[in-house]
């Protein structure tokens, strides 16, 4: 668990700065002011949806590249033990890790667009009831299949925080469409 965890971290920690990123170039791009090189308004909803929708195809292709060099990486990772036992135990687990890095990429940026928005409820909610379902899948799964069922517990919270972010994206966050919408013609 410890060689996986240890693969993890290292996407997980550059990926997490992405967040902060997030956090604060969204309320910036939401602002409007004038523009004297362009003579024009920028900034708004609209001009904070495209950076966002940015942020987060940063994020797939960093999740991808991240998970992708794990992957590679990981004949380096086994030689740190001798024991065949541990390396066989770890392998699997270090594949969900760098799986889940794409998972991560997304979940991470938009999670920080979802404090940039100031849309904390939702947020917590998500959170929430992804620790649920993570609690749910570590009694179901590590029973069933080891310590890979840890992972897929882990896998089961990302996945259900991705689908958090999703929401916030597309239906009801202050940056969907539908919402950006109803503010031009309010």
């Amino acid at each position: 668990h410890a060689m996986a965890i240890q693969t993890f971290q290292i996407g997980g920690i550059v990926l997490l700065a992405l967040s902060t990123v997030a956090q604060i170039m969204v309320p910036n791009a939401m602002v409007e002011r004038f523009d004297e090189a362009s003579k024009s308004t920028i900034g708004g909803q609209k001009y904070a949806k495209a950076t966002a929708n940015r942020l987060m195809s940063w994020g797939f292709v960093l999740g991808c590249a991240l998970g992708s060099l794990q992957i590679l990486l990981l004949p380096a990772m086994f030689k740190a033990t001798p024991l065949q036992e541990v390396r066989d135990a770890a392998k699997l687990p270090a594949v969900i890790a760098s799986v889940l890095q794409i998972i991560n990429g997304l979940v991470f940026i938009g999670e920080g667009i979802m404090i940039g928005t100031g849309s904390f409820l939702q947020l917590s909610l998500g959170t929430l009831i992804a620790t649920a379902g993570c609690l749910w899948a570590l009694r179901v799964f590590p029973p069933k299949v080891g310590l890979t069922g840890v992972w897929f517990g882990f896998g089961v919270f990302n996945v259900i925080r991705l689908l958090g972010v999703f929401i916030h994206q597309r239906i009801n966050g202050p940056l969907s469409w539908r919402k950006i919408e109803q503010m031009e013609y309010a």
